[in-house]
């Protein structure tokens, strides 16, 4: 009886011992696969988050190509690799994360800049409007190249407002050599009534958000550059703003407060100057806009002395749907 008794102990420790042993095993598997599932969650995080991060990089810098290699991120590496036209840009992140490496891939395609519709050398949109323009002022809305010389094309308003009441206001406030220098359609003075149902708090804020250049409140005189006719760009001041000296821009300038332009300061394409409240408008010397102006708010204050010139020009507002680039993207494919 006694030998059975240890038989059967000696067995039941065999076959503990068994149990315990493959226990072991499976643990060890578990764990290991446990790591390796971390390890590959993890490098597929790295990549695609550092697609985001290049994402972000291409709306602040909109000629952003090539490789960027050796990234660290959350405990890891990542190398991209962006290339391809606006239309179809691809954006490849390898991940390096210990031992595993993890690829996306993501195709995407810049969106267009959406401009406001130019109906006018200088469109006016507010429920005030205050006029003082003297001087040699000279607002046409007859076509003209981007350097300011006249050239066939289709004639728009010089000034372009939102109702008769306005037209009316603006036409029997002016001066008689003021009204025979707002020229363009229908002849001096040329102020119509455009249609025109842009909501403009929407698209100043898209144009803000695909800024190249942000500038605060205050002077910017000679020196000062907002683009050029090869590069033109979205410049945003938010404030009230001073132009002067032989300071230049080409593209799109949306100034969030008054606009003050004096000296030989001349920008080539659409200008948006606007507002929840009132918007004070002064062009002095020689000082122009070559393509659009626009000054939207609750009430508009136009002031001019000297020689400025507010030219329509078609040039310049190719220029700028040609050229400039937006920040937002589309995806259009996202492998990993």
């Amino acid at each position: 009886m006694g030998k059975v008794i240890l038989i059967l102990s000696i067995g039941f420790s065999i076959i503990t011992s068994i149990l315990i042993i493959n226990l072991n095993k499976n643990s060890d598997l578990g764990l290991d696969e446990t790591i390796n599932s971390f390890k590959k969650t993890q490098a597929r995080l790295i990549a695609n988050s550092s697609i985001e991060i290049y994402l972000e990089k291409l709306r602040r810098d909109k000629d952003l190509f090539g490789k960027f290699s050796d990234n660290d991120l959350m405990g890891g590496s990542y190398d991209i690799n962006i290339y391809g036209v606006d239309t179809l840009l691809t954006i490849k992140s390898v991940s390096h994360f210990q031992d595993v490496n993890h690829t996306t891939i993501v195709t995407s395609r810049r969106d267009g800049i959406i401009l406001p519709n130019v109906n006018s050398a200088v469109r006016v949109s507010s429920s005030n409007i205050s006029l003082n323009l003297n001087g040699n002022i000279d607002i046409n809305g007859f076509d003209h190249d981007i350097n300011g010389s006249e050239i066939p094309g289709t004639d728009l308003p010089g000034i372009g407002v939102d109702s008769p009441a306005d037209s009316t206001f603006i036409v029997d406030n002016l001066k008689s050599k003021i009204s025979n220098a707002i020229e363009g359609e229908g002849g001096p003075p040329s102020v119509k009534v455009v249609e025109d149902t842009t909501n403009w708090l929407k698209l100043t804020q898209n144009l803000i958000f695909a800024a190249d250049i942000t500038i605060p409140s205050g002077t910017y005189s000679s020196g000062s550059v907002f683009g050029t006719f090869s590069e033109p760009k979205i410049t945003y001041a938010s404030g009230d703003i001073h132009f002067t000296g032989s300071a230049y821009g080409y593209g799109i300038l949306i100034v969030n407060g008054n606009l003050d332009m004096s000296g030989n300061f001349t920008f080539h394409g659409i200008v948006i100057t606007y507002g929840q409240s009132s918007i004070e408008t002064k062009t002095t010397g020689n000082s122009g806009i070559i393509g659009s102006s626009i000054f939207v708010g609750n009430s508009v204050d136009m002031q001019a002395t000297g020689n400025a010139k507010l030219y329509y020009s078609s040039q310049a507002i190719n220029n700028i749907n040609i050229k400039i680039k937006s920040s937002r993207f589309k995806i259009l494919s996202w492998w990993e």
